[in-house]
């Protein structure tokens, strides 16, 4: 197989639209921080499962963990840390939380969220 390195040969740089750019990219810094990890996070796949049922429904962990058919500590590692990333909330009813998609998570995420079952045609 050939190398195929990628080369870049630039005959005139602009320079006000490098600096223009880099300026943007170091303004949204943080918010590529958080949208990377909360992408991460919904990359695991029982995470991404727990996501696609509650933006369909809301859901006590019981109940989440009969259709994902894991123990109820398990299925409650994954909400914290969705919960700890604000990706999900809940609220009480009595003693029984019921999870929900946060709704303050990011549109990019759930666009990508959404934008991915799609392709893979899981429907949402």
């Amino acid at each position: 197989m050939a190398d195929k390195t990628i080369s870049c040969v630039r005959t005139e740089i602009d320079q006000n639209k490098i600096e223009s750019y880099h300026q943007l990219v170091e303004e949204n810094n943080n918010g590529f921080k958080d949208i990377a990890k909360q992408i991460s996070l919904a990359g695991n796949e029982v995470r991404l499962k727990i996501l696609w049922l509650l933006a369909r429904d809301e859901f006590c962990v019981c109940d989440l963990s009969d259709i994902l058919q894991m123990s109820v500590p398990a299925v409650s590692q994954h909400l914290r840390k969705l919960k700890d990333n604000n990706m999900v909330d809940y609220r009480r009813d009595g003693q029984t939380l019921f999870y929900f998609i946060h709704p303050e998570i990011s549109e990019h995420i759930k666009a990508i969220i959404k934008e991915s079952f799609a392709q893979v045609q899981i429907n949402i």
